[in-house]
């Protein structure tokens, strides 16, 4: 390794730049990111966040390092009790990777909320840890309105819990599972049609025959068929339709090849990609939805600019989006797959040159420079049908709260029962219980010393008034009551607020890739609450 490979991104993030590309490494090298708390779980957040090569992070916190933080907090020593934590923390997180700068306040959370939440707008991301409700409730409808990621974090007990707050988010690249090959079989564009029309499997021989790239058996199959139903543009649509390809692909076969040996490969994988291969060209509702939307509007984001283009694109493109411009692999002569893999890149870069154009003419509508660049441009439009956009909810606890008690009434007595174990559902709506009981109380349950058998009783009551403030039924208030056990809320007191250092890691290590995906555009964010139950090492998405 070259003596100044340690210092170059591409030797650094290598694994990163492998799962979010170089452009995505070069997001999170953007990212500025302010922390309120510096409890374990904030520190195991940014601690992912440092070494994932974020540009900057920023501590806001007033409290200072005590006996408690060290059985819960590694990066604190005996000799930082007495320090501002936010500043011995720092201390430690900068070593983890010189490259980050960060800072830190000694102001409270609470008195950023009072004077000075709208300097918050400079950064890619807050992250509340810990917080109470009536801070990150301050926080959220400030950066909901500024349209700056919210993410409210919490580690209590065996409970871990994540909720995202933001009012739009654009996705440019979901990165799809198994996406199916853009292989146009229904509409071929010029060059591959020529490359079709002089494929002829009758002249060919054996051994031409048996390094045929399957997506020309897959043509020279849907001319047979299309003869077969004297309609020049029928396509299989049916899975009877598509066993009878496999038929003709069958058909093809030489008299040497019938014995299914690995010269015949390629019939093979043609028959078993006849599947997935032979589906119509068509934009998916996600994508034509949020098209629809740029046609309707005016922002000057990049994001919108390019759909509005890719909108236009399509429009005179006969529906179609860009060509993809990636090929499978497949058993193929060198000669063959490489003409084709050619063809298939030069048209989906002539695809993406005119969406650059089109991208140019609603930059110019709009008064705003060249902001899309010949790469972003060519990068959108490889992956156009996994375009993305997530509309968020403003954090609203009254309005969560009533959500929480509707899913736990909708639970089932009697699974919960058999399973011996509390639903998701249960333990949300019991941290929003303990919320309430810190906000009237002053203290968490079970804490000051107070028996957990009395903290039972209190934490209970005020579980059954935040259900009677979402259902007026009392035959339902006793159904839902029952979901939520005694052994349940008797384990909220237990925890007495304890924060332990396996969850707050575990729950932090995923809050910082929830954060890089919103910064990086890149793969879909939580929509929008995450539950993590430590008890069954389970976990839980919610929309709230």
């Amino acid at each position: 390794m070259p003596p100044s490979a340690s210092f170059d991104p591409s030797y650094r993030y290598d694994r990163q730049v492998r799962l979010w590309g170089e452009e995505g490494q070069a997001s999170i090298g953007t990212t500025s990111a302010c922390v309120l708390g510096s409890d374990s779980l904030a520190t195991e957040t940014l601690k992912s966040l440092v070494l994932a090569g974020v540009h900057s992070f920023f501590i806001v916190d007033d409290a200072r390092v005590e006996h408690a933080d060290l059985g819960q907090n590694f990066f604190l020593q005996s000799d930082d009790i007495g320090r501002s934590r936010a500043e011995a923390t720092l201390e430690k997180l900068t070593e983890l990777n010189p490259s980050v700068s960060g800072r830190a306040s000694c102001q409270s959370p609470t008195a950023l909320a009072q004077k000075d939440v709208e300097k918050l707008a400079t950064f890619s991301v807050v992250v509340s840890a810990n917080q109470s409700e009536s801070i990150d409730t301050k926080f959220a409808e400030v950066l909901y309105n500024i349209r700056v990621p919210f993410v409210c974090i919490k580690s209590y007990g065996l409970i871990g819990t994540i909720r995202i707050c933001i009012k739009e988010h654009t996705i440019a690249n979901s990165h799809e599972e198994n996406p199916r090959p853009d292989l146009r079989l229904d509409a071929p564009f010029k060059t591959l049609s020529e490359i079709i029309n002089e494929t002829d499997l009758n002249e060919m021989t054996v051994e031409q025959l048996r390094h045929t790239p399957y997506i020309l058996l897959h043509f020279k199959a849907l001319d047979v068929f299309r003869k077969h139903r004297n309609n020049e543009n029928a396509f299989p649509e049916t899975t009877n339709d598509r066993k009878e390809i496999q038929q003709i692909l069958q058909s093809f076969r030489r008299s040497t090849e019938h014995s299914g040996t690995k010269d015949s490969e390629n019939f093979d994988e043609a028959k078993a990609a006849v599947m997935r291969a032979f589906q119509k060209t068509t934009i998916g509702a996600s994508v034509q939805s949020i098209l629809s939307a740029a046609e309707s509007s005016d922002s000057t984001q990049p994001f919108w600019l390019i759909c509005e283009a890719l909108r236009r694109f399509v429009k005179f493109n006969n529906g179609l989006l860009p060509l993809r411009g990636t090929l499978p692999d497949m058993t193929s002569d060198s000669n063959r797959y490489t003409r084709l893999a050619s063809v298939f890149h030069e048209k989906a870069l002539l695809d993406a040159q005119e969406v650059l154009r089109l991208t140019r003419e609603v930059e110019k509508e709009r008064g705003v420079g060249d902001v899309i660049s010949d790469d972003v441009c060519y990068r959108f439009c490889k992956n156009a049908d996994r375009i993305r956009v997530q509309h968020g909810a403003l954090l609203d606890y009254t309005h969560e709260t009533k959500e929480c008690v509707r899913k736990v009434k909708e639970m089932s007595i009697e699974e919960q029962s058999r399973e011996e174990k509390v639903d998701s559902a249960t333990w949300l709506l019991l941290m929003r219980a303990v919320g309430r009981f810190r906000k009237e109380k002053g203290r968490f349950p079970g804490t000051n010393g107070v028996p957990v058998s009395i903290d039972a009783q209190d934490l209970k009551k005020r579980v059954e008034v935040l259900i009677r403030e979402s259902v007026q039924e009392e035959e339902e208030i006793k159904a839902i009551l029952h979901n939520v056990t005694d052994s349940a809320i008797a384990e909220m007191c237990r925890f007495g607020a304890a924060e332990l250092h396996v969850i707050s890691s575990y729950v932090g290590g995923i809050a910082s890739q929830e954060i890089i995906k919103l910064a990086t555009n890149q793969y879909v964010p939580i929509d929008n609450t995450f539950v993590f139950d430590g008890h069954s090492q389970e976990s839980s998405t919610f929309k709230l």
